[in-house]
């Protein structure tokens, strides 16, 4: 049983497969700036249009239930993805040890600011979150075209406007996320109940 599940966990790699997803890690997390949301444009376009490990469908998918789940979605999306070209023993592995590039450069580019201005730093904050900004933007515009055709009008129009006053108005640290999420779960689930209900109410009249 130890052994098939072993087994299981890590298949044989080709070197080839183990190097790209290596590469494509790298890449990812490199040129992307941000963390978070910011960084999905960036692996759709190596997963799902240059790489092809997963449709587009599949994609979207992996970023709700990402964004629904505690923890950071980067690390839990890379490790998705792949596990999808690698199996799931190999994508915790390979994940785990692409970050500590990262780690230690950030230790360093924190030494290094020591020496530098204010001015200089705040210059590059604002450079790398006008990048972050636009990136966003247009992958908020990608998904809310897309949910313009699972959900009518007025029932987007009511949980934009909810979500918005949530993330004004409710003050830090009650404003969570997850608070948003059930609560969303829970408006289009009564819809779609309250759907269905009088849909069937209809056949029986």
């Amino acid at each position: 049983m130890t052994k098939g599940f072993w087994k299981k966990l890590f298949p044989k790699l080709q070197l080839k497969i183990l190097m790209q997803t290596i590469l494509f890690l790298q890449i990812v997390t490199f040129l992307g700036f941000g963390g978070g949301n910011a960084l999905m444009p960036i692996m759709k376009r190596y997963s799902v249009e240059k790489y092809k490990w997963i449709t587009e469908e599949q994609f979207d998918r992996g970023v709700v239930v990402t964004n629904m789940l505690p923890g950071p979605a980067v690390i839990q999306m890379l490790t998705y993805l792949l596990s999808t070209r690698i199996g799931k023993g190999w994508a915790i592995i390979v994940v785990t040890i692409g970050i500590l590039p990262h780690v230690l450069l950030a230790v360093l580019l924190y030494w290094l600011f020591q020496f530098l201005p204010s001015k200089y730093i705040f210059t590059i904050n604002i450079g790398v979150l006008s990048a972050i900004l636009v990136t966003l933007i247009f992958f908020a515009i990608q998904y809310l075209k897309a949910s313009h055709k699972e959900l009518n009008l007025p029932v987007w129009i009511g949980l934009f406007i909810f979500t918005l006053a949530f993330c004004l108005f409710v003050p830090t640290p009650y404003n969570i996320p997850a608070l948003v999420m059930i609560a969303v779960i829970l408006i289009v689930f009564l819809y779609q109940f309250i759907k269905i209900k009088k849909q069937k109410n209809k056949e029986i009249q």
